[in-house]
């Protein structure tokens, strides 16, 4: 399999510019055609792209985001469910095929929803960044769902700094956590029991599950012990986070994301390379 690129929303935006020019695009596409470039984005970079009140603008990036025929990335906690899903059959010694976490558009957008992948969810980037700037109520409504996880994730390492919550009350919320992402059945079918449910979560450890381990790492790293971070930083790193584990190799000119990538290594889940924009752009 040829490697996955996770182009940030920086890089997305200025490959965009430099695509306008005929003979840049004609390289892009030989790397897109010959299989040397799979792009990766995710539901994020269509959320900060409506973030605009030019629905020209707008709707030129989601094409362009669409020309490069990318893969998408599952949002932040749907990683997380897999991510345990995963441990959990391995607890079980339940033979269990790991499901990708790097897929369809329109299986993004499903789960987005909460309903199985259907053709309804086939469609064009554009049209879901037009409902956005037109709508941008709905769009308010995802960001605060972010933004409430983010400020969570604050307040609790802000607490445990300050000594008050001790790592066993942090071990018990992320327990709590831990169990409302347990799956109900296994695989073939069979209900989960109560008893295998509180066995497996009593014994269950942050770090060896990849998304939970890098998130608590960079954030006990830079949240905590580096002054802390707003909401909106948090929110804008969140899907740089859930790459780590799944693509070859990240794509950012972000201060922030270069500045703590060295914690996130240091778990052992981290696969992807890091770049820096004009690193990427020097293949073309």
């Amino acid at each position: 399999m040829p490697p996955r690129t996770y182009l940030d929303q920086n890089a997305v935006i200025e490959l965009g510019r430099m695509a306008r020019a005929p003979v840049f695009r004609k390289k892009l596409d030989t790397a897109l055609e010959s299989g040397s470039l799979n792009v990766v984005v995710a539901s994020w970079h269509l959320i900060e792209t409506a973030r605009t009140s030019s629905l020209a603008n707008a709707e030129e990036l989601a094409n362009f985001i669409d020309s490069l025929n990318p893969s998408w990335l599952f949002e932040r906690r749907n990683i997380q469910k897999l991510d345990i899903e995963d441990d959990f059959y391995k607890f079980l010694k339940i033979e269990h095929p790991s499901s990708s976490r790097v897929t369809t558009r329109s299986a993004v957008f499903a789960e987005l929803n909460h309903q199985n992948d259907e053709p309804k969810f086939d469609i064009p980037s554009a049209v879901f960044v037009k409902q956005w700037v037109q709508h941008p109520e709905q769009l308010k409504v995802l960001e605060e769902t972010y933004k409430t996880n983010a400020d969570t994730l604050i307040r609790l390492r802000e607490l445990v700094k300050s000594g008050k919550i001790t790592n066993e009350i942090r071990s018990r919320v992320n327990e709590i956590l831990v169990k409302l992402s347990l799956p109900k059945t296994t695989p073939a079918g069979l209900v989960v029991g109560h008893d295998t449910t509180v066995n497996y979560v009593q014994q269950v450890k942050a770090e060896t599950i990849p998304s939970f381990a890098i998130e608590t790492a960079i954030s006990e790293h830079e949240w905590v012990s580096q002054g802390g971070a707003d909401g909106n930083t948090l929110i804008d790193k969140f899907h740089l986070i859930s790459a780590l584990p799944y693509v070859d190799e990240i794509v950012s000119r972000d201060k922030f994301f270069h500045k703590v990538y060295p914690a996130a290594v240091k778990t052992g889940h981290v696969r992807a390379n890091l770049l820096d924009n004009h690193e990427f752009f020097k293949r073309f």
